[in-house]
């Protein structure tokens, strides 16, 4: 038997040719399913790769988009059935987006994959995309899953090409449960095999190491590195193509403790910004046109949606706000005049910008029915980088801290439909990121 797996392309996917070649240097033959093709097709195969890359250019956040495709359904479904999944680097995040990883509390987000933290000593030396060569090896028995049936002694020497890479979670017993369930199947290491917290062995700031969890079942892996890049990484493709010839069942799994499930709260600024500036795009915003039209898509036809930047800005001279509004406008460090609208609000009042004229009070336009809300990261790594380039602008210290995050403007007809778009998360995940009720 020859092992016949589909290949998972979505718009923006770029590994796919790495995991051709990886499935065939495992006597696998894997074919490539677009996903606009008839999804009937796909219970042919006997597994499946989600392969890297940047699917729907990562809007909103990386596989968010994917995860809510239809096509998602239909592999889920064939998971159940017991048939390998493995998504690497942007295929684990759609994996985790779509619940599937860890999977412990199905239909409920447990898991986020977070920006990248590179900690050493308590010290963060960056944040964002890494790419590097990084070592694992499998922290589970092996057999455990489809992808792990070999010596967890061997260490993989492979690559790591991300900026979302980072397995959190807020669910207090979630990393207990999945330590206990061996659910933990991979985990970055150093070159003798020891499990290193801190950068460079952990590259992104991963909880536990995290490199790669499976579903309780095991036959559904989210790993980030890239196996298929390499033939060090090969064993995880032999392993699966084992697997599936062999017709083997898993070893049946003890049903884990469900963790005592986040509950997520709509928060309420503390105190609010001195400066408020939004930022929209002059020309057809694509995010926002990309993420609306998920949303129809998934049911909520009547709902309407609008994207700006936010940057809220606490000061230490509370005198010339509006002075000041104008100088961080004009800065060119929070954005581009030629292609960007600004918009300030000061002390509730809203201001357009005019070149001529510099800031001039608007009319209030709220539309009825809409629910304005601000999602941004917990950590606000991109404020804390927005600040850090004021500097130069504001050598006495005017600017004390900067929040930068998403401003959504839900438009819908039932005032509950807005609380229900939010409940999909597909404008933020809760694990990584907070949201602040705007109105």
């Amino acid at each position: 038997m020859t092992p016949k797996i589909g290949v998972i392309l979505f718009p923006g996917t770029n590994c796919e040719l790495e995991a051709l070649r990886a499935c065939k240097r495992s006597n696998m033959q894997p074919e490539l399913f677009r996903w606009n093709d008839d999804r009937k097709k796909l219970k042919n195969y006997d597994g499946y790769i989600i392969p890297g890359g940047f699917s729907y250019e990562d809007r909103s956040r990386s596989g968010v988009i994917a995860s809510k495709d239809p096509i998602m359904e239909v592999i889920k479904m064939e998971a159940e059935k017991g048939k390998p999944v493995i998504g690497v680097c942007n295929g684990a995040q759609i994996l985790v987006e779509t619940g599937l990883i860890p999977g412990i509390t199905l239909e409920h987000l447990e898991m986020a994959l977070a920006w990248n933290e590179r900690t050493k000593k308590g010290k963060i030396l960056g944040v964002g995309f890494y790419n590097d060569w990084i070592q694992i090896r499998s922290d589970a028995k092996p057999g455990r899953s489809v992808f792990n049936n070999f010596s967890n002694k061997v260490i993989m020497r492979i690559p790591v090409a991300h900026g979302e890479g980072r397995f959190t979670t807020q669910e207090k017993e979630l990393l207990q449960n999945l330590i206990k369930n061996q659910q933990t199947l991979f985990r970055y290491c150093d070159k003798n095999g020891k499990f290193d917290p801190e950068f460079p062995v952990n590259p992104n700031g991963a909880l536990y190491n995290l490199a790669g969890v499976c579903n309780p079942q095991g036959n559904v892996l989210a790993l980030m590195p890239h196996p298929e890049r390499t033939i060090y990484g090969q064993p995880i493709f032999d392993s699966m193509a084992k697997h599936i010839v062999s017709r083997k069942k898993l070893p049946p799994v003890k049903s884990a403790k469900k963790p005592t499930l986040f509950k997520e709260k709509i928060e309420r600024m503390a105190k609010k910004p001195d400066i408020v500036i939004k930022v929209e795009l002059i020309i057809t915003d694509n995010e926002e046109r990309t993420i609306e039209n998920t949303i129809k898509k998934i049911g909520f036809k009547d709902a309407g949606l609008k994207r700006k930047l936010y940057f809220g800005f606490y000061t230490k001279n509370k005198s010339d706000l509006r002075r000041l509004a104008q100088k961080l406008i004009e800065s060119g460090e929070i954005l581009n005049l030629h292609k960007e609208i600004p918009t300030a609000t000061i002390e509730e009042i809203e201001y357009a910008y005019e070149k001529q004229s510099g800031l001039v009070k608007k009319v209030d336009a709220t539309p009825k029915n809409s629910f304005n809300c601000l999602t941004a990261d917990y950590d606000n790594y991109s404020g804390k980088s927005v600040k850090n380039k004021l500097q130069p602008y504001f050598k006495n210290g005017e600017i004390v801290n900067v929040i930068r995050g998403t401003h959504w403007e839900i438009k819908v007809k039932k005032a509950d439909e807005a609380r229900k778009i939010l409940s999909t998360h597909i404008l933020h995940n809760p694990h990584s990121m907070k949201l602040i009720a705007l109105t």
